[in-house]
């Protein structure tokens, strides 16, 4: 519906300044791309990304390390590198003709790097990985007593054990989850089985004081699975469960919203929400769901109910007198977060505040005040 109208006042104004088919256009032709269908098309931002690991519970023996130390580590990650894939080719010969012929498809090696945080949670990490694969962590200081060289040919000492002869086959990690964001949807992309080939601590140096210090996990694996779905409480598993701020900002739609046909929380916004909560089930799967879309849509009615029809024609207007604010519509629906553009009563509100304030002369005196 939001669409519908943004296209509608584009049309409109395109119309006012003569722009039309075979004529040169200006940079919003371009943009319909990214604009069209309220920014379906629009690109991801790198930041918006959430990491889950998988420990299979026979590994994970170590009771210190509670299923939060988990949670918290995957939102320790800084940077990640998301999966990379080659083929192996050859060139056939047909008949004279080139002809690529796939020989093997390879997964490559990927880089976590952590936060080493002061409470220890990823340098845990590693130390319970190092422990169960390799045995020299366990070892007490008597089984390396003994430095004297023993020859190859010389009886076996059976006492210890050392490095990878532990005897461990089932995994450490049983997948390990990324997941990218964007408009409150979400593209999975899971690792099968896989491990650790390099890890590696930050460098210590007093000369660089305030640079954080980091570990830097590279990985392998056998397989990749993709997944996708809306964004919600623990969806996916885990996500906005622990350290995560659950109070609806006042400017969305659920916090109340504005007064404004246009902008973040606004009348447009707020249809937009509840109808796409609806269309796509999520207003039915849950308790929860329910109730936001209930709340969204009272507070939907209020915010329109405040507007007058003064309101909503001079927001038309505003758009219609310059073809660039059919644009800023645009940017306002499911777009631009945290940004709002008040109603025409809102702005004649300011105007006459700043009526009551006058100009300071140059000698500096005030003439006049509130």
């Amino acid at each position: 519906m939001a669409n519908k109208f943004t296209r509608f006042l584009t049309g409109v104004a395109n119309g006012l300044v003569g722009g039309g088919r075979g004529l040169p256009s200006t940079y919003q032709h371009a943009t319909r791309l990214f604009i069209d269908d309220t920014f379906r098309l629009s690109p991801r931002t790198k930041f918006n990304y959430y990491v889950r690991f998988e420990i299979d519970p026979s590994a994970h023996k170590a009771l210190s390390f509670t299923q939060r130390d988990v949670q918290d580590i995957g939102l320790l990650v800084k940077n990640l590198q998301l999966p990379s894939y080659s083929f192996e080719t050859v060139t056939k010969n047909q008949y004279n003709r080139k002809k690529i012929v796939y020989k093997m498809l390879n997964y490559d090696p990927i880089t976590l790097r952590f936060h080493d945080d002061s409470h220890g949670v990823t340098n845990a990490l590693w130390a319970i990985y190092y422990g169960y694969y390799a045995v020299d962590r366990s070892l007490p200081d008597t089984a390396y007593s003994d430095n004297k060289y023993t020859p190859a040919d010389a009886e076996y000492n059976l006492s210890w054990r050392y490095g990878l002869d532990n005897q461990i086959s089932v995994p450490f990690f049983r997948k390990i989850h990324f997941y990218t964001m964007s408009r409150s949807r979400f593209l999975g992309y899971s690792l099968v089985n896989p491990r650790i080939t390099k890890w590696s601590h930050s460098d210590m140096d007093y000369s660089i004081s305030s640079e954080p210090a980091e570990n830097t996990m590279t990985l392998e694996y056998e397989a990749v699975q993709y997944s996708g779905g809306r964004v919600s409480v623990d969806n996916p598993t885990g996500f906005a469960t622990l350290h995560y701020d659950n109070l609806p900002s006042s400017l969305s739609v659920i916090g109340g919203g504005v007064s404004s046909l246009t902008g973040t929380g606004g009348v447009l916004d707020g249809l937009e929400t509840v109808f796409g909560a609806v269309q796509d089930g999520s207003a039915f799967d849950s308790p929860e769901g329910a109730l936001s879309t209930a709340i969204g849509a009272m507070n939907t009615y209020n915010n329109l109910q405040g507007l007058s029809a003064g309101d909503i024609a001079g927001e038309a207007i505003n758009i219609l007198q310059n073809p660039n604010n059919a644009a800023e519509l645009a940017n306002t629906i499911g777009g631009i977060a945290d940004s709002v553009f008040p109603g025409v009563r809102q702005a004649a509100e300011t105007k006459a505040v700043e009526k009551k304030i006058t100009d300071i002369d140059q000698s500096g005196r005030v003439r006049g005040g509130l």
